[in-house]
């Protein structure tokens, strides 16, 4: 039976972040909405709205920019690196591995029940290991589909992290050095997509055509380089009803189908927007009110994909051919247990494993972050 007492009101960790918190939690009900649409907008809206996955770049900044404000400081030799290692490891495995297991039984029972799919993964060992171990963004086993698809971009992110010592040994030897490098490495990216397929750039030439590193070293890259220029950015704190127009720009520049540098360029702003105001401004109430929901982002996430595969594709458009108000009615369900599962996921599995995993001995015990950001 499930202890409701357990369950405390999710409260900021610190009040150093609430505008990226915000933005975090704000980019994570976009991508919940951008794979479920298909099956609420037409064909040609729900291909024209396709940028909205453009809202993983905006997690990569964002992941840039936090992991370098709570570690830049606190790497320092090998010893400290695997610490880092360990604790996030008990922040992205736990939930990674339990909703694996989870979407391959799902899948598993589909093809028992026989029914249609369009993207059924492999059960090959190979290709499961390979995404258990999150390295599925970076060595292919042959399948172009994964078990809960979206962790691709938890393989970036792990991969980032574990090349993070990197930037810091650059920005460490010279002042803002690794800004330059950054930036040149971005602005390669960039160049060499418009260079390929000329000033039309599409969001399917981003999201698809760009190596998944690539994709993750451009968005880290800039949230570390926000990180190191935190300082000189003060003269370009916008008033909070700016940053919420420029977030509304974003969203209406994804539904829009506009260029994806544009929406990239965008997306920048808005983040170095909340990166200014977190340093310089006092958050609004409602901004103290939203951010505590950002602890949720990573579970909202990981859940997503599996409530909108049974509660929509399955049973909504597959078993019952719904359409209009059948399929409004399951998504609003399938949304509330998405919310419920991440809120029950984040506080009685998540924050137990990732204290089990930070209690271990390997690289030595938990030591005291320089802030009290959650992390």
């Amino acid at each position: 039976m499930l202890k409701w007492s357990r369950l405390q009101p999710l409260v900021a960790t610190s009040g150093e972040m609430l505008h990226l918190d915000t933005l975090r939690f704000l980019a994570a009900l976009g991508i919940v909405f951008h794979h479920s649409k298909e099956f609420m907008l037409s064909p040609a809206a729900t291909e024209r709205s396709e940028g909205l996955a453009l809202f993983v770049d905006m997690f990569f900044i964002i992941s840039g920019y936090v992991i370098s404000y709570v570690y830049f400081d606190r790497i320092d030799d090998l010893h400290s690196y695997g610490r880092f290692l360990k604790k996030r490891i008990g922040r992205l495995f736990p939930l990674h591995l339990l909703t694996l297991f989870l979407s391959a039984a799902l899948y598993a029972g589909f093809a028992a029940l026989q029914l249609p799919s369009r993207h059924t993964p492999s059960f090959s060992p190979l290709c499961i290991a390979d995404t258990a171990i999150l390295l599925h963004s970076f060595i292919h086993c042959g399948n172009d589909h994964y078990f809960n698809g979206v962790s691709w971009s938890i393989s970036v992110e792990m991969i980032m992290y574990i090349g993070f010592p990197i930037a810091i040994i650059l920005a460490r030897n010279v002042k803002h050095r690794d800004v330059f490098f950054i930036v040149t490495i971005c602005a390669a990216i960039v160049l060499g997509l418009v260079h390929r397929y000329g000033i039309d750039l599409s969001i399917h030439d981003w999201t698809n055509n760009l190596h998944p590193l690539l994709r993750g070293l451009f968005g880290f890259g800039v949230g570390v380089a926000l990180f190191r220029l935190r300082h000189r950015i003060k003269r370009l704190t916008p008033h909070i009803f700016i940053l919420s127009a420029g977030f509304l720009a974003i969203v209406a520049a994804m539904l829009a189908g506009l260029s994806p540098l544009l929406i990239l360029a965008l997306i920048i702003v808005v983040v170095t927007g909340a990166v200014a105001r977190d340093n310089y401004a006092t958050a609004i109430p409602i901004v103290m009110r939203i951010a505590p929901l950002g602890q949720l982002t990573y579970s909202i996430y990981m859940w997503h994909w599996l409530f909108i595969l049974v509660f929509i594709n399955i049973v909504g458009d597959k078993l019952m051919k719904g359409s209009g108000a059948v399929i409004a009615v399951l998504s609003l369900i399938c949304y509330s247990c998405i919310f419920i599962t991440s809120l029950l996921s984040f506080q009685l599995f998540e924050s137990p494993m990732r204290r089990a995993i930070d209690n271990l001995s390997i690289f030595g015990k938990r030591d005291t972050p320089k802030s009290t950001v959650m992390n």
